[in-house]
């Protein structure tokens, strides 16, 4: 079984314990397909972006559950025809990533440089010592 949410809007004009008794039937609905209600959020009354259905406001609901893959089809037709869900939105939510494998890093390459030989320095004579070699 996979990890879903759904987020479904029931409709504004029905009262608090309405809203409790489709909350109910969603979490009927996903059991009868064989899945595991486990959380659920009401989010409250929130304005609309349009209108849907002629309603300007709804309240929000978002459900997570685990269920088989194949059995999303059946609840999304199951909730088009609840007449008191506005609309809805079914996600799969993300697999939990294993932790990564802790990996040494990489041994250091000893990189051997040739070294330098510094030029032996070149005695400057000076003009007096030029003199003297001279005599």
């Amino acid at each position: 079984m996979r990890e879903y949410e759904v987020l479904y809007i029931v409709r504004a004009d029905l009262d608090d314990d309405k809203v409790q008794d489709v909350v109910k039937r969603v979490n009927t609905l996903i059991e009868r397909s064989a899945g595991v209600a486990e959380r659920t959020n009401l989010w409250g009354k929130r304005k609309l972006a349009y209108e849907v259905k002629h309603q300007k406001e709804g309240s929000y609901v978002l459900q997570d559950f685990q269920i088989d893959q194949g059995r999303i089809p059946e609840l999304e037709a199951a909730l088009k025809i609840t007449e008191e869900v506005l609309r809805h939105l079914i996600v799969r939510k993300p697999e939990k990533a294993a932790p990564a494998p802790v990996v040494p890093p990489p041994p250091a390459e000893v990189v051997l440089e040739p070294i330098a030989v510094e030029p032996e320095p070149v005695a400057v004579k000076s003009m007096g010592d030029r003199e003297e070699e001279e005599s």
